[in-house]
């Protein structure tokens, strides 16, 4: 049975299964799955596309427009580089099976699970944060049309997700056009779930061995008696620094072939993020924020909140949906940027560890050795989007900055 039929990796399986993605599955199977989601994509797109073009000369069309329109072209965009990269995904992947293969029994399977185990963890987490947010917006227009008349017995007209009142009767549709964009939207959040989990899951292997180098170098032989010159044969240590060395290098080599397969994507990614953020959080007027904010901090329950969000002209589920968008957003590049800097912390710590075994316990040719794999392990390994920005939390803060001032400027021409 292959590794990735484990309960560590089955739902990173599935899901890219269900986009058309997974290398390993039949080409019938992977060209029909990959068709539909490009059907999802191709017919949302149009409508939104429609949209834009027919209300352009409209700022507030054109900007509760742009919103949604780049946040598609961000998720089609990592679906194609994802496609055109897929021999590299293959390469990973046959790469990490091979190390579950080599390490099969010992503390370093455990190391392998361990760290398999959390990705696991994680994905799902970022799944259920990532589907959540997708629901929220999708359909809220529901929910607050339930809530006004639960409170207020007064019928709502919610709004429809982006806007097409221009270009037809969006009353008239209006259930038909909610539930394509629910099915539609699925199946691009499956795409950013889909492809973020194989990227984690290739982030927390690398992070597993250099865990076990790590592991290995702390627990080289101590004995009270040093000989500074055995024999090769029978120099324990020396061989640990060798086998910790062929290890740095796998690590090395499949950090830098999971940088270069995502590094067009993230590029665009980022970009596109900035703008999506920057546009989406300047729907919302200010005087409507500062409404919202001064009820807030003025009522505790949640009833009494909603009845007065009603009375007051702001669109509740508009609010929501906005909020919902931004948040997906926000998650989506802190995730990448959280086990991207993970994979930094990782590999730079590892001449620490070098500093702090026991080295003076070593024959000469074992410290010579570690001398040579200290300046090895100088180097951190970093994931690059575009070969120019290196995927960090502290870079991640830089992105959260620039959208703020991106969003200033765009309020000021409301």
């Amino acid at each position: 049975m292959s590794i990735y039929d484990s309960r560590y990796y089955y739902l990173n399986k599935f899901t890219l299964s269900v986009i058309g993605q997974w290398p390993y599955q039949t080409r019938l199977e992977g060209n029909t799955m990959f068709g539909i989601t490009l059907f999802m994509f191709g017919s949302l797109t149009a409508l939104e596309t429609m949209g834009l073009i027919k209300g352009i000369t409209n700022i507030s069309i054109f900007m509760e427009n742009m919103s949604p329109l780049l946040v598609n072209v961000t998720l089609f965009g990592k679906l194609i580089n994802f496609y055109f990269q897929k021999s590299k995904i293959r390469e990973l992947l046959n790469y990490i099976e091979q190390h579950w293969k080599m390490m099969s029994s010992g503390r370093q399977n455990e190391i392998l699970r361990s760290y398999a185990e959390q990705s696991k963890v994680w994905f799902i987490r970022y799944a259920m944060a990532i589907y959540l947010m997708g629901h929220l917006y999708c359909l809220m227009p529901y929910v607050v049309s339930g809530i006004y008349s639960f409170l207020s017995n007064v019928t709502y007209s919610a709004k429809f997700l982006y806007r097409l009142e221009h270009v037809f009767d969006v009353d008239k549709y209006f259930h038909l056009l909610v539930f394509h964009l629910y099915i539609s939207l699925m199946f691009m959040l499956t795409v950013a779930v889909a492809i973020d989990s194989m990227f984690l899951i290739c982030i927390q292997h690398v992070c597993a061995l250099f865990d076990i180098i790590r592991y290995n170098i702390e627990h080289i032989q101590n004995t009270e008696v040093i000989i500074l010159k055995p024999n090769v044969l029978y120099d324990e240590p020396y061989h640990v620094i060798i086998d910790c060395i062929k290890i740095y290098n796998r690590a090395y080599e499949f950090s830098k072939l999971l940088s270069s397969s995502f590094e067009i994507s993230y590029f665009f990614l980022l970009g596109n993020t900035i703008t999506c953020l920057s546009f989406s959080m300047a729907e919302v007027n200010m005087r409507q924020i500062e409404k919202i904010e001064t009820l807030v901090f003025s009522f505790h329950l949640l009833k009494y909140l909603l009845f007065k969000l009603i009375m007051v002209d702001v669109q509740l589920d508009e609010i929501i949906r906005i909020i919902a968008a931004n948040v997906a957003q926000l998650v989506h590049i802190y995730y990448l940027s959280f086990i991207s800097q993970r994979l930094i912390d990782y590999s730079s710590k590892l001449h620490e560890v070098i500093y702090s075994c026991n080295w003076y316990t070593t024959s000469k040719q074992s410290r010579q050795l570690l001398l040579f794999t200290l300046l090895r392990f100088m180097k951190p390994c970093q994931i690059k989007a575009g070969k120019i920005y290196v995927l960090s939390m502290e870079n991640f803060s830089s992105i959260i900055q620039v959208s703020l001032s991106y969003f200033t400027m765009l309020t000021s021409l409301q």
